[in-house]
């Protein structure tokens, strides 16, 4: 049965897309239908891993720590929560910086990009494997068998409705950086908290994008400390895809199923999977 934090972020994503709709995003967004079907079967993916992944932590925990169950159930709930959160939001930072730069890993999360629009319909558009390899659900499985599953509730709800916020196309946060006082907030903001002109140039390509930099997933203070924020003040892409033309001509198929379907000219070489960060600038391509 699904729990508030699956209802909540569930809700948002609906009346996101709803949103986005009534607003035109669609329509200025021109897609082919098969884009589509890769964003509706990686929520389904999602729903169905996610259990999955957590249920495994938790049996590994039960099997290898079976003195530990519930033994963190006595902690503050504020600290138990930033226990969850904080590991969760750090190690994404790594496991997606290193995706982004090493062709071994970039396979698995590059469907993430592999699309034309920046909306909310692609806030979970991942490959099958993504989930896998990210340490998210497999550290709130084992948080949850030491006791801490109203916090693993709490640290998912927060993660969930923030991702939806930070992927949805609407730009009208760019008036933000508009007004000096506003301007102002969102600088210090910035520094902190991840937002959707953040990422848009994290997803972009050509001018104002920031391919392999800006990496974060909930706080953006991991890409300040690491050296790899770049603060875009609203500027929008140029463009969005990936800076591999072949991979953008796939079939939906090989998006989310890779490395179970194959395309015939890689089936003895995954040099097509260069990471964006081993591409230069110049070879980027035009707006679509």
């Amino acid at each position: 049965m699904p729990n508030y934090s699956e209802i909540l972020v569930m809700m948002l994503f609906g009346s996101l897309l709803l949103w986005e709709y009534l607003a035109g995003v669609y329509q200025r967004n021109k897609r082919v239908k098969n884009d589509w079907l890769v964003d509706a079967i990686s929520v389904v993916q999602l729903v169905i891993t996610k259990p999955l992944i957590m249920l495994v932590a938790f049996s590994a925990g039960a099997l290898l720590l079976p003195d530990f169950q519930d033994r963190l159930q006595g902690l503050p709930f504020w600290l138990g929560f930033l226990l969850v959160f904080i590991p969760d939001d750090f190690f994404h930072y790594w496991i997606h910086r290193l995706a982004h730069n090493h062709s071994s890993l970039w396979p698995l999360h590059r469907t993430h990009h592999a699309t034309t629009v920046y909306q909310a319909s692609i806030a979970f558009r991942e490959n099958w494997l993504w989930y896998v390899v990210m340490p998210g659900f497999w550290w709130q499985g084992l948080m949850i068998y030491l006791g801490l599953l109203e916090q693993v509730v709490l640290a998912t709800t927060v993660i969930g409705l923030h991702n939806i916020w930070l992927h949805n196309g609407l730009k009208g946060d760019r008036k933000l950086y508009q007004n000096s006082v506003t301007r102002a907030v969102m600088k210090i903001f910035e520094y902190i908290v991840n937002t959707p002109s953040l990422h848009r140039g994290h997803h972009g390509l050509g001018r104002n994008s920031v391919p392999y930099g800006n990496y974060a997933q909930t706080l953006f203070i991991w890409d300040v400390i690491f050296g790899t924020a770049t603060f875009l003040k609203g500027a929008t892409p140029e463009y969005y895809a990936v800076s591999n033309p072949e991979i953008m001509k796939q079939r939906w198929n090989y998006h989310l199923w890779w490395p179970l379907v194959r395309k015939k000219t890689d089936a003895n070489r995954e040099s097509v999977n260069e990471p964006p960060s081993s591409i230069t600038v110049t070879q980027f391509g035009s707006k679509p």
